[in-house]
This record gives C-alpha cells, structure tokens and sequence, in this order.
C-alpha cells in the first residue's frame, strides 16, 4: 500500500483543476483587477476572453502530460 499519489494522478488532477477551477477565477480576477485601474469594464472583459483560453491550454498541457506518463 503505498502512502505517496503517484506523479500520473498529481498531474492529472492538477491539470484538471487547472482548466475547471483555477483558469476561470484567475482570468476574471486579473480582469476585475486590471478593469478597475483602468476604469474600463470592457478591457476587463477583453482580458478576460484572452487570459481564459491560455490558462486553459495551460491545464491541457499539465492533463496530457499527465495521461502520458507512464
């Protein structure tokens, strides 16, 4: 029995967790941040659509190495 999660499973639910949890609320945190200075709620969405897609190939990437490690 071992005690340790493999490498496989940290990276598949880190890669998960990316793309479902993390991705989201930190594209809409830097975009409220980043709207409010500016005092602009369209680039606050305008980043928001741009940082979205990044952090979640960010986690696809974690996710496939995961699926990939043998």
């Amino acid at each position: 029995m071992e005690g340790n999660i493999s490498k496989r499973k940290v990276f598949i639910i880190l890669g998960l967790a990316t793309m479902f949890i993390i991705a989201p609320l930190l594209s809409f945190v830097i975009g409220m941040i980043y709207g409010s200075s500016e005092g602009s709620g369209f680039a606050a969405g305008a980043l928001m659509v741009i940082l979205l897609p990044l952090f979640f190939i960010v986690g696809v990437i974690i996710l496939i190495k995961g699926l990939m490690e043998l």
